[in-house]
């Protein structure tokens, strides 16, 4: 039986790098946080339904013991239907890995992937305030 020495080692595996250091910087992606997230159900079309009710005027008049009643309140609701955007992209990958516990090519491509999906949701979102304000102005 051989004595593996580091010389017979491919030489990802004799490279370490700091994982801080080789990082990629990813932003904060704070414009989808106050956002209400929701999720479409399975096959279920392009076009998500959301009800919004309308607030109820105040009721200045107090209640007697006379048992009149008073006159009711109508309960309006609005509809809103969203049309769904579909994003996506795909990384070809062309090298052969050798060893995947020291060169993940597939999970960092997959980890990028995730990234730049973050991003793009986030750009939606400051895209979408900035189309809304332009409505109060």
């Amino acid at each position: 039986m051989a004595i593996t020495t580091t010389t017979l080692l491919p030489a990802q595996v004799q490279q370490s790098f700091d994982y801080r250091l080789l990082s990629v910087p990813t932003p904060n992606l704070i414009h989808s946080i106050p956002a209400m997230k929701k999720r479409m159900p399975k096959n279920g079309g392009r076009v998500l339904r959301m009800s919004r009710y309308n607030q109820l005027p105040t009721s200045p008049v107090p209640l007697g013991n006379t048992g009149i009643t008073l006159p009711s309140t109508d309960l309006s609701r609005v509809d809103l239907d969203v049309q769904m955007s579909f994003y996506g992209q795909y990384v070809v990958i062309n090298e052969q890995v050798t060893l995947q516990t020291q060169d993940p090519v597939l999970t960092e491509a997959a980890i990028r992937l995730g990234v730049s999906l973050n991003k793009m949701g986030d750009v939606k979102s400051n895209l979408n305030i900035l189309e809304n304000l332009r409505a109060f102005a």
